[in-house]
């Protein structure tokens, strides 16, 4: 973390350097602690704040844990992007692989990255549920912006791997992927208590792996977008 050699942040540089302190000491705590256990107040302490210095850059905790995501969520969709182009492309390896296959295969690139990216994971899994909470329209605003023109990245990037799917089904698969992680992450990383009781007989089957749980789940629909797209938006009963 930055430490920052002025009192008071007087140009926009300052500025900058001071709202990139907090983001980095909310990381670093990300890293350490859940979500759940860090106040503001211990935030502003790490990076050498007063509490009400913190919130002239972000109104509140909720405000600097979406900030946090949004630049997770690049980094995520450079990673995903990168790990896309280095696969080649759709037939080249072996001749015209099925639809399934390619679905599969975007799939698996899509839940082995994200399963690396536990803090982002974490957040969005809390976004809902805790940190679109006392924020105010402004922020609440700022971060749909975001999250819209990520989720439109990421659909793009969807529909290079499958030409075959529309804009708009790529974009609808971008964002049933959000809620997917926010689903399938808490239920693969349970509490330490529900963990331990998970790893008794009888129980363990109802113990989920993150990356292949997601993988799976992402493939079917992945298929069944496809399939609705062949059969012209109808799909035979």
């Amino acid at each position: 973390m930055s430490t920052a050699s002025f009192q008071r942040a007087r140009t926009d540089a300052q500025r900058d350097q001071r709202r990139r302190d907090v983001l980095d000491a909310a990381r670093g705590m990300l890293d350490q602690m859940p979500l759940a256990e860090i106040s503001l107040r211990e935030l502003s302490r790490r990076v050498g704040l007063a509490k009400s210095n913190v919130v002239r850059y972000f109104p509140s905790r909720e405000a600097v844990f979406l900030a946090v995501l949004a630049e997770d969520w690049d980094s995520w969709l450079d990673q995903l992007r990168d790990q896309l182009a280095a696969a080649p492309p759709p037939g080249t390896v072996r001749p015209g692989p099925v639809p399934h296959e390619r679905h599969q295969e975007l799939a698996a690139a899509i839940a082995g990255t994200l399963a690396g990216q536990r803090r982002m994971c974490e957040l969005i899994s809390a976004a809902q549920t805790i940190l679109e909470h006392n924020i105010p329209a402004s922020t609440a605003r700022e971060f749909k912006m975001a999250a819209h023109a990520r989720t439109r990245r990421l659909a793009g990037l969807v529909q290079s791997a499958v030409p075959g799917l529309t804009g708009a089904r790529a974009f609808e698969f971008a964002g049933l992927t959000w809620a997917l992680i926010a689903g399938a992450w808490p239920i693969a990383n349970p509490s330490p208590v529900v963990a331990q009781v998970l790893a008794e007989p009888g129980l363990r089957d109802l113990c989920v792996e993150f990356g292949p749980a997601l993988t799976s789940v992402l493939t079917v629909v992945l298929d069944g977008m496809t399939i609705t797209a062949d059969s012209g938006g109808h799909t035979s009963r």
